[in-house]
């Protein structure tokens, strides 16, 4: 009765294997298709042969992986269906939440991004929905198909197969730009969105595998950089040394902004969530706004661009955590402080862990860093550590460095209080304000959260500074923030208040990408500063890569370094590099068609950013 035989039953791997593997090829990559973020279905689901045929490819070969791996076709189908529809709902949920798409070094940073997301964010329900019921058609699918065991021959055949025409597909079709750039697409050419909507996850996610190895740009020199960078400054650096220097504050602000400063937004008084940071602007040695790498999230590259004056687009594996370009001591603006004296703090109220944090502080030469784990009793408020305990810590740390020091002291922390995401239940109440858009209740809780921690940070602010203005000795305060927030649904926040974001001009680039800054002192420190130093105006955008410069230039502190003065020439001659534009002055170029002198600039300055963070 009972066949023995019939599991021993094995067969070779045949013309029927493909034809299903292409099956489900097929569905899984419509699937995928039918879940991109963003526009209609029609325009998902038509697409060229080209197109199809890169994006079931992987799919494809993976199957017949797990099909050789594991012996027999149906446990293969399931698990292949399984991992893309899985990828690519984390690829859709990283689009909804941060605006960009899922890349291979956001791998790198899975368990931080696990519990980022447990600790904030709402999943997205009906991406989620949508795919378990996909995962849930497919796995049935399966179970229609016969799954006898493969002779082992066979199995290993096909997974040898599939490595080397993987290698082979990758190295000489996925990795070329001349085939994914021909490929027409509807939609902005610079949104990266767009281009894996249009180009499909799978080819553009393999296609972008490139970009995770920096290797030297065209025409480096690893001599004749060095040449250029290693220079003796022992003089000027004991000049420094025997001048009196200001002690600085320096605070990067969570998603901080200054939305509220758009007339259409009414406060009560007292209600002003800019009020102080305005009065600072007014009080400013120089104020304006910085264009930064990152949106919505990205909060490390921010510090990256501002803190070692090179550039996340650049340095980062696929343009993206550019911590983790950073295995060795790199030049800094920590670092030179150093070099001329300064004691360096740093205070990030966040896991040390995360960005890798604990690392990479003392290789940018931050010597003593505090992380939430160090805080004894931290009070928890929207999810992250109190504004108000933030501050009170900030200041007892500040007072007591300067006390002990006999030094100058840098202080360096980010405020993270505000982090997304916003709505009621963030706080359990929201800032009130009126608008002259109308807008839906989800924006108005959306919007009214953010302001009512922007108010917070803005009463930090104006109680550092009444510190700051106590004090004896020279001080000065540079504050900024990270990156804009993420209000609504998609961004439903800005649409509804009619800021379309968007990049497909510089100026909507610069809307998209940039914070305000200020730079304030006390009355001893504005006097070891000269404004005229700076050819920035107040109010300018400038990329962020030269906040550092700025305030450098101001106290004639660059002179110690050559990269930072380089960085001072660069200002004047590309003062914007953003993600997508270089801007010299009088033209705004696409970066990827950059000409004439800007291109030599551009190429030049790439040049000495790779020799800083990896030589």
């Amino acid at each position: 009765m009972f066949n023995k035989n019939k599991f021993k039953e094995v067969e070779s791997f045949n013309i029927h294997d493909l034809l299903i593997q292409g099956l489900f090829g097929l569905l899984i990559c419509r699937a995928m298709f039918f879940l991109a973020p963003g526009g209609g279905l029609p325009g998902k689901l038509i697409r060229g042969p080209l197109v199809i045929i890169l994006n079931i490819l992987p799919i494809v070969l993976t199957g017949i992986f797990f099909q050789g791996l594991l012996g027999r076709r149906r446990p293969a189908l399931i698990l292949n269906s399984i991992l893309y529809i899985v990828i690519f709902l984390v690829h859709r949920t990283k689009v909804f939440y941060r605006n960009f798409p899922l890349k291979i070094s956001d791998f790198k940073l899975a368990v931080e991004a696990l519990n980022m997301t447990s600790n904030s964010y709402y999943p997205d329900l009906k991406g989620s929905l949508a795919s378990i019921f996909g995962i849930v058609c497919l796995i049935i699918l399966a179970f229609l198909f016969k799954s006898k065991k493969i002779k082992v021959r066979d199995r290993l055949i096909s997974i040898l197969v599939v490595l080397i025409s993987s290698a082979i597909l990758l190295l000489f079709v996925y990795s070329k730009d001349v085939i994914y750039n021909n490929i027409p697409m509807e939609g902005n050419i610079y949104n990266s969105i767009d281009q894996f909507n249009a180009k499909g996850f799978n080819y553009s996610f393999l296609h972008k595998i490139k970009d995770s190895f920096i290797r030297p740009p065209e025409g480096y020199d690893d001599k004749e950089i060095r040449e250029r960078d290693v220079l003796d400054h022992s003089e000027s650096i004991a000049a420094i040394k025997n001048m009196e220097r200001p002690n600085i504050i320096w605070i990067m602000g969570e998603a901080f902004t200054d939305l509220s400063q758009d007339p259409q937004f009414k406060f009560e008084k007292g209600d002003d969530p800019n009020e102080n940071f305005k009065i600072l602007q007014e009080k400013s040695v120089l104020h304006g706004r910085i264009v930064v790498p990152a949106y919505i999230g990205g909060t490390g590259d921010t510090e990256f661009d501002v803190l070692t004056g090179a550039m996340t687009i650049n340095c980062a594996p696929d343009n993206n955590y550019a911590f983790n370009a950073i295995k060795r001591d790199v030049g800094s603006l920590p670092n030179l402080l150093k070099s001329i004296g300064y004691k360096t703090y740093g205070f990030h109220p966040g896991f040390a862990w995360f960005y890798g944090r604990q690392d990479v502080y003392p290789k940018l030469g931050l010597d003593d860093n505090m992380f939430v784990e160090d805080i004894e009793d931290p009070l928890i408020k929207g999810g992250y550590l109190d504004e108000k305990q933030f501050t009170e810590i900030y200041k007892e740390n500040f007072l007591k460095a300067i006390k002990e020091s006999e030094d100058p002291v840098f202080s360096y922390a980010v405020d993270i209080q505000n982090h997304g995401p916003y709505d009621f239940g963030k706080y359990g109440e929201i800032l009130p304000f009126s608008c002259d858009s109308q807008l839906s209740e989800e924006v108005k809780n959306s919007i009214g959260s953010y302001f009512l921690g922007v108010k917070a940070m803005d009463l930090m602010l104006g109680d550092i500074y009444e510190m700051m203005e106590g004090l004896d000795e020279p001080t000065i305060m540079v504050f900024y923030g990270d990156h804009l927030p993420g209000l609504g649904t998609n961004q439903s926040g800005f649409d509804e208040i009619g800021k379309h974001l968007t990049n497909e001009n510089l100026e909507k680039e610069i809307e998209y990408y940039s914070t305000p800054y200020i730079v304030v002192a006390n009355d001893k420190g504005k006097a070891l500063m000269d404004r005229q130093k700076v050819e920035v105006e107040d109010g300018q955008p400038v990329s962020a890569n030269y906040l550092s410069s700025m305030v450098l230039d101001m106290l004639d502190y660059n002179k110690v370094d050559n990269f930072f003065i380089y960085n001072s020439e660069l200002r004047k001659r590309l003062p914007i590099i953003s993600r997508n534009f270089i801007y010299d002055g009088s033209e705004a170029y696409p970066r990827s068609e950059v000409k004439g002198n800007a291109k030599a600039y551009y190429d030049d300055y790439r040049r000495y950013q790779y020799y800083r963070i990896n030589k």
